[in-house]
C-alpha cells in the first residue's frame, strides 16, 4: 500500500483548483466523500501512472436497541460508495464494521443482503463486512473467515477491488481523478 488518508479530498482546496483552472469545469459541490482513501501501487499499470486509488466508506454497528433502524437505515445507503467513482475513484468500498456483541446470524443474514443486491444490481462496488472480536479479524463477505492481522485483511481488500473497478472512461472522470492525486500529493 502506498498511502492510507482520511476522506476530504474533494473539498481541498487543490482538487477544486485544478478541476476548475486547469481543465476549466464547474464540479458539483461532493454531499459524499469517502470516510477513508486507500492508494495501492498499480500492479498491471492500467491507469498508466502506477496507482490504484480506492474509496471507502466505513459504517459501525453497535448493538443497542436502535441496530436494527440502523441497519435498515444503512440497507438505505448501500450505494453510496457509488456516487465517489464519478469524481475520479478507481474503485469503491463498502466496509460494514460489526460490534462484536451482535448476534452472528444477525450479521451473517444482514451481509448476505447487501452482498446478493450489489451482485443481482452489478454495481461497481465492493463489499467488505468484518467485526473485530480479540486479536483476529471475523471475515463476514465477501467469504467468511477468521483472519490474523490487518495486513492480511488489507491485501484481500486489495485483490476484492481489483474486480470491481469504476465503469467510468470519460474525459471528465479522469480530470478528477488528476486533480485526486495533486490534492493527495502522489506521483
Amino acid at each position: 500500500m502506498r498511502k492510507v488518508e482520511k476522506g476530504g479530498v474533494l473539498k481541498r482546496r487543490e482538487f477544486r483548483e485544478i478541476v476548475e483552472k486547469w481543465y476549466g469545469r464547474n464540479i458539483p459541490w461532493p454531499l459524499v466523500e469517502p470516510d477513508l482513501i486507500l492508494v495501492f501501487e498499480d500492479y498491471g499499470n492500467r491507469r498508466g501512472d502506477g496507482n490504484f486509488i480506492v474509496a471507502v466508506e466505513l459504517k459501525f454497528f453497535k448493538q443497542d436497541k436502535n441496530l436494527d433502524k440502523a441497519l435498515r437505515q444503512a440497507y438505505k445507503e448501500f450505494g453510496q460508495p457509488l456516487r465517489n467513482l464519478i469524481y475520479g475513484f478507481d474503485a469503491a468500498c463498502l466496509w460494514h464494521i460489526f460490534d462484536v456483541n451482535i448476534d452472528e446470524e444477525k450479521i451473517r443474514e444482514y451481509t448476505k443482503l447487501i452482498k446478493y443486491t450489489i451482485e443481482k444490481f452489478k454495481l461497481p462496488q465492493s463489499y467488505l463486512a468484518t467485526a473485530f472480536p480479540s486479536d483476529k479479524i471475523k471475515v463476514y463477505q465477501p467469504i467468511e473467515y477468521v483472519c490474523d492481522n490487518i495486513s492480511s485483511l488489507i491485501t484481500h481488500l486489495r485483490n476484492l477491488l481489483e474486480n470491481e473497478q469504476s465503469p467510468f472512461d470519460l474525459k471528465e472522470v479522469k480530470e478528477y481523478r488528476d486533480a485526486i492525486k495533486v490534492a493527495l500529493r502522489i506521483p
